[in-house]
């Protein structure tokens, strides 16, 4: 089931990263949707499992960029697993400490990919600060959002599932 919930995720975020690009051209600059589905992934699976949702989303991302191949799945892998072992390490269950480890792993993302390119490419063009300030808040405040609404969500169907298991009073 986790298997299939991570496929539909893996597709709805491509679908919503192509068309918020090609809505608004400058839209991956400040909002990295693929980022946001590694760490949430990463948060209630084993680190093992985690690496290999964060190499799936960083190649497919990848193969969407256009850029050199391997850069974003290296680097999701990366965040990927230390995600998974902080949260294995840490009690992480509230939206704001969810959404610092969402802040937190976008900083490591921008630093991996910019060492890789740094070592990798001739010409490194360097995101901006205002870039790297607002993919790092969006990331935060989404991956806050997404913790709560799915908790909130999860609270919602065992209250409903304990009201369908009680015996009916005739």
């Amino acid at each position: 089931m986790k298997f299939l919930r991570f496929a539909f995720g893996l597709g709805a975020v491509t679908l919503m990263q192509s068309l918020g690009q090609h809505l608004f051209s400058h839209f991956s600059l400040g909002i990295d949707l693929f980022l946001v589905l590694v760490v949430y992934h990463s948060l209630d699976n084993s680190p093992a499992w985690s690496s290999l949702g964060g190499s799936t989303v960083g190649l497919a991302q990848d193969a969407l960029s256009g850029g050199l191949y391997g850069l974003h799945g290296f680097a999701n892998t990366l965040v990927a697993y230390l995600s998974s072992r902080l949260q294995q390490r840490l009690v992480i269950q509230q939206p704001s400490q969810v959404g610092l480890l969402f802040v937190v792993a976008a900083a490591l993302q921008l630093a991996t990919l910019t060492t890789l390119q740094f070592l990798l490419v001739d010409a490194v063009e360097l995101p901006g600060l205002v870039s790297m300030t607002a993919r790092m808040s969006s990331s935060g405040v989404i991956g806050a959002m997404l913790f709560a609404f799915v908790g909130k969500t999860r609270e919602l169907e065992g209250r409903w599932r304990a009201r369908r298991s009680r015996r009916l009073k005739i």
